[in-house]
């Protein structure tokens, strides 16, 4: 299924149980009804008997292959897996992507661990970008007037959510494009100071 879509659960002796999703963030269930939610994958259990299967939310948008989100991986870590960079300093790596619509990459470091990674994305496929991160991420704030949006990674129940990490997007006239920055955090709120610190970091990188 996709994000927004829903689905019955149909079977044979499935009438009258109750259904619990383990990542409600993937899908809910309310009855016998379920919804996806964000790219992913969930397992969907009956709470009386011993039945489950796997509801898989897929993307409808494949814009970009998404950074390695291997937070506090050393830079030698990053380069086994990605490969050898277009260029580095102490504290940074940038690839070219081969995208035409998102050219570059970027990762920085930070005692000596990775603290935050980003692409770089053309103005025109703003929209289609708004589309790609919402299908994955929860939207915590958006303002279409500064081209700029802070969404979340969550996984768990959604009474009670769990963040691994954080995406924001923004305009940036200094690269002509969209920077989207990808950084860890532990917290249920993200405050000013760490999304500006991602991009400046990230914007510090391109230059």
């Amino acid at each position: 299924m996709y994000h927004g879509n829903t689905e019955y659960i149909e079977g044979i002796n499935v009438s009258g149980l109750i259904w619990n999703s383990e990542n409600e963030f993937v899908a809910t269930v309310d009855n016998d009804l379920i919804k996806g939610q964000f790219v992913g994958k969930t397992t969907v259990r009956s709470t009386t008997g011993n039945l489950s299967f796997i509801v898989e939310v897929n993307a409808r948008h494949h814009l970009y292959e998404e950074p390695l989100l291997d937070f506090g991986a050393s830079k030698e870590e990053i380069k086994a897996k990605r490969g050898k960079p277009k260029s580095e300093d102490a504290t940074s790596l940038l690839y070219e992507t081969g995208n035409v619509n998102v050219p570059y990459e970027l990762y920085v470091f930070q005692n000596g661990g990775l603290y935050t990674c980003g692409v770089v994305c053309k103005l025109t496929i703003a929209s289609t970008l708004a589309e790609f991160l919402t299908e994955r991420y929860l939207t915590v704030k958006v303002d279409m007037n500064k081209y700029s949006a802070t969404l979340m990674h969550c996984y768990g129940k959604i009474k009670d959510p769990q963040i691994d990490y954080g995406v924001a997007m923004q305009y940036q006239s200094s690269l002509g494009g969209l920077l989207v920055a990808y950084t860890q955090t532990n917290n249920k709120t993200r405050n000013d100071l760490d999304v500006k610190q991602a991009f400046e970091l990230l914007e510090n990188a391109m230059n």
